[in-house]
């Protein structure tokens, strides 16, 4: 018996102010009695069952069945299958708490049911339509489309907002405007995929599994990656934090753009090519040489606090440096002086940090 899918539950934030992690809801217990309820009430009895619980990416999705022997079961499905209702909702106990970003999240809980309701705690808990139903003409749906059993019952104008992930007040002029928009721009989900790796937000290796999210519910993808934005300004904060003998304070809002616009993993590996400060006896004994003939790099290795407390002088050693290597533009230019143009171009990136590796290497041996 074929059943009608919904998204149960995703990672978003819902009215009480928490979030579920999908891959923590532990399904096993529900699946030996896969229960459906009207409204979480008990008391009303089981109006169906759901089949083919499954993960997909942060959304947990099944399939209603409904029982149409009891009659609430029969109301429920005439009211699901007819756009009146259009929402489901898990119940899960045996919560595990974690502070997260600053919102609350369960990380692992057990789901014992899943509900049909009218206005779910979880926004993107609605259900999906299937590919392939009858064209509809119009955005009102005619009254002999509504008694085609080949049709969801669904007007056109419900479609066409939950595929585009619009509002539900969204006006027909906003409907039809995104529409021509994906018809210019066909590979707009490829495109937003593709920055969302290029920022680090997502792998890579996991391309494919995020096209698939993205081209279901492109408003969960975005909140995914909102979401992720925020872990990695947490996780660049305290990257920069940990390097401040690196990275110093003139310095830090470059390095910040640069794991912004590339992810954190480039920016840990940008500030672990840069040589570690040595140690405050070898500072000592090259205290007590001339300074003159100090480069950048001695101030940075041997006087840090006095290189930024000094703006002149930095600008003199940059400017130095700059002369000192006959239009040849290395690692430490580029992050000098055209960090944009390093953060736009991840090659290049890639081929000076391995020159640079490549350097300290002979150094090294």
């Amino acid at each position: 018996m074929a059943g009608i899918k919904f998204i149960v539950s995703d990672e978003t934030i819902n009215s009480n102010g928490f979030i579920v992690l999908t891959a923590g809801i532990n399904t096993a217990r529900f699946e030996r009695n896969p229960i459906m309820l009207y409204m979480h009430e008990r008391e009303n009895g089981v109006i169906g069952r759901w089949e083919n619980v499954h993960k997909q990416g942060v959304q947990l999705i099944a399939e209603a069945v409904f029982d149409e022997g009891v009659e609430l079961g029969k109301k429920v499905k005439y009211q699901v299958e007819n756009g009146f209702l259009r929402s489901a909702s898990i119940g899960i106990e045996n919560m595990i708490y974690e502070e997260r970003d600053g919102v609350k999240t369960v990380t692992q809980c057990d789901l014992f049911e899943i509900s049909i309701v009218d206005m779910p705690a979880n926004e993107n808990a609605v259900k999906l339509y299937a590919k392939g139903s009858k064209p509809i003409t119009s955005l009102l749906q005619s009254d002999s489309d509504k008694n085609d059993k080949n049709t969801t019952g669904q007007t056109l104008r419900v479609r066409l907002i939950d595929i585009l992930g619009l509002e539900e007040d969204a006006t027909d002029n906003a409907i039809i405007n995104a529409v021509k928009t994906l018809l210019k721009e066909p590979t707009n989900v490829e495109k937003e995929v593709g920055q969302a790796i290029k920022n680090g937000y997502i792998s890579d290796n996991n391309r494919e599994n995020f096209l698939a999210m993205a081209a279901g519910n492109i408003k969960s993808f975005r909140a995914y990656c909102s979401d992720r934005k925020r872990v990695q300004s947490v996780e660049i904060d305290i990257l920069l934090k940990r390097n401040i003998s690196k990275v110093l304070p003139q310095e830090q809002p470059t390095f910040r753009k640069i794991g912004e616009r590339m992810g954190v993993e480039v920016l840990r590996s940008l500030i672990d090519s840069i040589p570690t400060p040595i140690k405050p006896s070898h500072i000592l004994s090259a205290a007590k040489k001339d300074r003159s003939a100090w480069t950048l790099e001695d101030y940075r290795r041997f006087a840090p606090d006095e290189l930024r407390d000094n703006p002149a002088l930095y600008k003199r050693l940059i400017a130095e440096k700059s002369g000192y290597s006959h239009g040849v533009k290395d690692l430490d230019y580029y992050r000098r002086h055209e960090p944009e143009y390093l953060a736009a171009h991840p090659e290049l990136y890639k081929q000076l940090i391995e020159k640079e590796l490549l350097k300290q290497n002979k150094q090294w041996h």
